[in-house]
């Protein structure tokens, strides 16, 4: 879907006048920016973020390339799941893209999407693909299209405050998940946080050279895979020194995690659940 849309379309979508819209502009309430013939564009998750804090609804929006029938989602937990659930394994990415997004709009935080609503879903994809009432094709389809609604739901949270502390992360070399940095990167946009992720597979020299030029306040480190665990464990804790001597955090999470491992790895905070996360960064970039 496209980022910028009129105040015509706007305004149509959630049924308002124009002049309505255009004052919310005057205001600052809604981000827009000017083509070069003077004509305004509106910033889609700016305009969305005015709507989930006001409670306005988005009334038609098809008209701003989301899926039609927003608002109909139940906003308790075990309803959302099923609805989602059944969404991904059927391959209905219209149902999935409304599920999450309006329960954003309803301003259910990132971190309790995430939690509540992603990952049981695929806990119990998991599950069915493991005990053979899955095939492999619908497990695949499951994860891109979550993958999808992921990435549309980054359309409406934003790149994070302007002026917010940066953060960044990914996963480690051997690691191929990529959904869990995904989900953290906007959790911590949904804080505040200019936060980006790097991906997945990274080398350990890679983050360091990230470290050291980037120079963020937090690194998120997701680790779902082990490789060769004493070398691992020795190369992340030189990470964590290195870290440590720019003023960076690092935040690590995820099942290859055993207490044993945790017990011989340096890192700053162990976070097992994206909450946890998003306490953490309000915690080191309280808002107002």
């Amino acid at each position: 879907m496209s980022q910028f849309f009129s105040p015509k379309e706007v305004a149509a979508a959630m049924c308002v006048s124009e002049s309505s819209l255009k004052r919310w502009v005057d205001k600052g309430l809604i981000q827009a920016e000017k083509t070069g013939g003077g004509h305004r564009r509106l910033q889609l998750d700016s305009v969305l973020q005015y709507a989930r804090a006001t409670g306005k609804a988005i009334a038609r929006p098809e008209l701003i390339g989301l899926p039609s029938g927003m608002g109909s989602t139940s906003h308790h937990g075990d309803a959302a799941i099923n609805e989602f659930e059944k969404a991904l394994i059927s391959g209905d990415e219209i149902t999935a893209r409304r599920v999450v997004l309006d329960l954003y709009l309803s301003n259910t935080s990132v971190a309790n999407i995430c939690d509540t609503i992603i990952t049981p879903a695929f806990q119990k994809i998991g599950d069915m693909w493991r005990c053979g009432d899955m095939d492999i094709y619908e497990e695949r389809r499951a994860c891109e299209t979550c993958t999808r609604v992921i990435h549309e739901l980054r359309r409406a949270v934003g790149t994070g405050q302007a002026d917010g502390p940066i953060a960044t992360g990914g996963t480690l070399d051997g690691d191929p998940y990529t959904l869990a940095t995904c989900m953290s990167e906007l959790v911590l946009r949904d804080c505040g946080w200019r936060a980006s992720s790097l991906g997945n597979m990274l080398p350990f020299e890679t983050l360091r050279r990230a470290l050291e030029r980037e120079r963020p306040r937090l690194m998120w480190i997701s680790i779902t895979s082990i490789r060769e665990e004493d070398r691992f464990i020795a190369s992340f804790n030189v990470l964590f020194d290195t870290a440590t001597s720019f003023g960076s955090a690092i935040v690590v999470g995820g099942q290859a995690l055993t207490a044993e491992v945790r017990r011989r790895l340096r890192y700053t905070t162990y976070c097992d659940n994206f909450r946890h996360l998003e306490a953490l960064a309000n915690t080191l970039n309280p808002r107002t």
